[in-house]
């Protein structure tokens, strides 16, 4: 009111109340207008759709496939439990797609097991996941150690999450050397004055009696009490989402106990009977001869080979395949290529001689799933400093898959080889970077200086149009004031 005294000194304090209120409800009528979504937070399509997964739920599933392996259930340590908590937290900050490493020393210096020999295993896994795809991601001999080594005895979880709400889960077990389960128990800190903090409570896992068939040959499962989804589904070699279709209900419902659960089976219509964990069925030759086997989980190099009576090198040479590469569910081998005589083939393109220009003439990489930028510049022979220049990158950048990488480089004029018949040796696709556990990645890229400035300019620009409309408006509202005053 004072400032519009000092601009208009010829209106009295009824009018000018009249115009501040105008004024006012047009500045709201026009920041409403240019701002629409203020307060609204889009939704994250990263988010996940299923319930959260909780450190209590990562114990619970290790242990349930423990006990499916007729091992007893691993007991919760409160020091596991903080070291492991702890390791997510610092993986999350930091983004990381490794383990930190040596867990037996970190457990020990937090004071698991008083000074003695520690042994310990580690499992993570990263990003929006339910409990059921980190079981399988767990899935291979390195992961399984918990769940089938009869020495470890403690179990700790923790989950964290980074600052764009991507979560981290670890798992570790561990067990003291010379010592039995019962004989050792994680130090209480006491305060005087204070209860005794509970030491660690074990998880209470029941083992799942297999039902028989009824007369009409189908198996319905009584939920007894302390059993959960995952553990029905381990114990009937069937997943989680079987349980969920045949019975339409939800793992988010709680389950009841007696509550009877179909399990689909052999001869239950429409269903296909699971492989056996870790058993290899061996493909049928095609027409030509030809074998070719499809991963299935819990399957590795070495139980493929030994199932077709290979060496891990023909079948490595065969695919063109490293040791370190991890498989994938769902991945193809080849195993026999076939009664065929290998015609000549020209030598194989290099990486830069596949390239094909895009519609700016220029070269460009796709990122795959779990490509670095160190690899992609080994792949194509190029410095990592002129890779990351070239795209306006630096060290901590992250890639995403699908990302289009520029490449400024000049391709060799090669003529384009025609396709022959199969031959022995097969062209894989380009595998993820050897990692203890696939990691779902995010691109975070740093603008550069002229995307800075262009941003800078909108914002600018943005900011500058209602408030050059709030002034003409002010002075519109004085102008038809005065003209009725007068």
């Amino acid at each position: 009111m004072h400032l519009l005294k000092v601009i208009f000194p010829r209106y009295n304090s009824t009018v000018l109340r009249k115009i501040s209120l105008q004024y006012f409800f047009l500045l709201v009528l026009l920041v409403r207008l240019f701002y629409p979504a203020v307060g609204v937070q889009a939704a994250d399509p990263r988010a996940p759709q299923q319930q959260e997964v909780t450190a209590y739920d990562l114990i619970i599933a290790m242990n349930t496939l423990r006990v499916s392996y007729g091992l007893p259930a691993l007991v919760e340590d409160p020091i596991v439990n903080a070291v492991a908590q702890s390791t997510a937290e610092i993986m999350a900050a930091n983004q990381m797609s490794w383990h930190i490493g040596n867990v037996a020393g970190r457990l020990q210096s937090a004071g698991y097991g008083g000074g003695a020999k520690v042994w310990a295993t580690e499992n993570f896994a990263v990003g929006f996941m339910s409990i059921d795809e980190i079981m399988v991601v767990w899935a291979d001999p390195s992961h399984m150690i918990p769940a089938v080594n009869p020495a470890y005895c403690h179990v700790g979880a923790g989950v964290a999450r980074t600052a764009n709400g991507r979560p981290y889960y670890v798992l570790q077990a561990a067990y003291v050397s010379g010592k039995a389960c019962g004989d050792y128990g994680s130090p209480v800190v006491t305060t005087p004055g204070q209860p005794v903090p509970n030491p660690g409570v074990p998880q209470i896992v029941v083992p799942v009696k297999i039902a028989t068939p009824d007369q009409d040959g189908k198996v319905y499962h009584a939920v007894a009490a302390g059993q959960s989804f995952w553990a029905i589904a381990v114990a009937y070699k069937i997943t989680i989402r079987d349980i969920e279709i045949w019975n339409n209900t939800s793992r988010d419902i709680r389950l009841q106990v007696g509550q009877k659960l179909l399990i689909p089976g052999p001869s239950t219509e429409g269903f296909a009977t699971p492989t056996k964990v870790g058993m290899i069925v061996a493909s049928t030759p095609d027409q030509e001869g030809k074998i070719v086997h499809t991963v299935q989980s819990h399957q590795t190099l070495t139980t493929i080979s030994q199932a077709y009576g290979i060496t891990i090198n023909t079948l490595l040479n065969l695919n063109a395949w490293k040791t370190e590469w991890p498989l994938q569910i769902g991945q193809e081998l080849l195993i026999f290529p076939g009664n065929i005589t290998p015609s000549p083939t020209p030598p194989p393109l290099t990486p830069i001689e596949k390239l094909t220009p895009a519609s700016d003439g220029k070269y460009y990489h796709t990122v795959r799933s779990g490509e670095s930028l160190s690899r992609i510049a080994n792949l194509y022979q190029v410095t990592l400093a002129n890779l990351m220049r070239w795209n306006g990158l630096n060290a901590n950048s992250i890639l995403q898959p699908g990302q289009q990488l520029l490449l400024e480089v000049t391709p060799p004029a090669t003529a384009t080889a025609t396709p022959g018949p199969p031959t022995a040796t097969a062209t894989a696709t380009q595998p993820p970077a050897a990692t203890a556990t696939p990691v779902p990645t995010q691109m975070t890229l740093s603008p550069t200086p002229v995307e800075r400035q262009q941003a800078e300019s909108s914002a600018a620009l943005v900011w500058a149009i209602p408030i050059v409309l709030a002034t003409a408006g002010l002075f519109l509202v004085v102008y038809f004031s005065r003209k009725k005053r007068v």
